[in-house]
């Protein structure tokens, strides 16, 4: 399997979930999509700028000019100094997340031992893909599911389901990034779990992706979510980098 440094990952998990929205401004990539999910709305600040204060105030000024709150990833590749300047600033970091990865037919093998299996896996979601997702994942009402959706068809990727097609038990998304592929959007309905159902979609978009040439893995799972974390050890993944978000936590004045 491929090494990755922090800085490799953070530009595939940016390219596997595409914000509608994006800029460049020297190392940091400025991201927005509606408010809808961190990782399309929040600044990647994965490399280096001149000056990190000048920085931080051009990113706020572009996050102000959409109506959006600036919101920053940090990760091991981000400068030094920026998370005490946010923190300077009245930044409160939160959702500490792993990134995981694994080798691609370590994972399809660990799960073609089990036996058949029932996921399904093309390139294009089932009629009821994004319903079963949203009914574990969403928030928020049409507009957010609109964006989930545009967000979702913005690179190459594998969808796996199980059960009925228009009515999913449970779903999951693999985006294609060359000879990398990230998970995404693993989610079970809560009447189906505890039957294997993730470990048999994670195999199946595994041994499918690896028809195709990929050779590694990455997922990113709060640290926190132990039962995910253990499911995916098993399945032969392993911790390589992790990121937080600062966001600026805004006073409000009695009236």
């Amino acid at each position: 399997m491929h090494s990755a440094d922090p800085g490799l990952l953070d530009r595939l998990a940016d390219r596997g979930w595409p914000a509608l929205e994006a800029e460049q401004q020297q190392g940091w990539r400025l991201r927005a999509s509606g408010g809808v999910t961190n990782r399309a709305n929040s600044v990647l600040a994965s490399g280096p700028v001149d000056d990190v204060d000048a920085a931080i105030d051009r990113a706020e000024a572009w996050y102000a000019e959409r109506g959006l709150s600036a919101v920053f990833q940090l990760s091991p590749a981000s400068p030094p100094a920026l998370a005490g300047a946010l923190a300077a600033r009245g930044y409160r970091e939160h959702s500490p997340t792993d990134i995981l990865i694994a080798d691609c037919h370590v994972v399809a093998a660990a799960t073609r031992a089990d036996g058949p299996s029932a996921a399904r896996v093309a390139d294009a979601p089932s009629p009821g893909w994004l319903d079963a997702w949203w009914a574990v994942d969403g928030r928020g009402g049409g507009r957010e599911r609109g964006i989930v959706a545009r967000i979702l068809s913005g690179g190459p990727a594998l969808y796996a389901w199980s059960g009925d097609p228009a009515a999913p038990d449970a779903v999951a998304r693999l985006a294609l990034v060359g000879e990398w592929g990230g998970l995404y959007a693993v989610a079970t309905l809560p009447q189906a779990r505890r039957r294997g159902l993730a470990r048999e979609l994670v195999g199946g978009l595994a041994a499918a992706a690896a028809e195709r040439g990929v050779e590694g893995l990455w997922l990113q799972v709060l640290a926190a979510n132990a039962a995910a974390n253990a499911l995916y050890a098993r399945l032969g993944f392993r911790r390589a980098s992790g990121y937080t978000y600062a966001e600026q936590v805004r006073l409000v004045r009695p009236g």
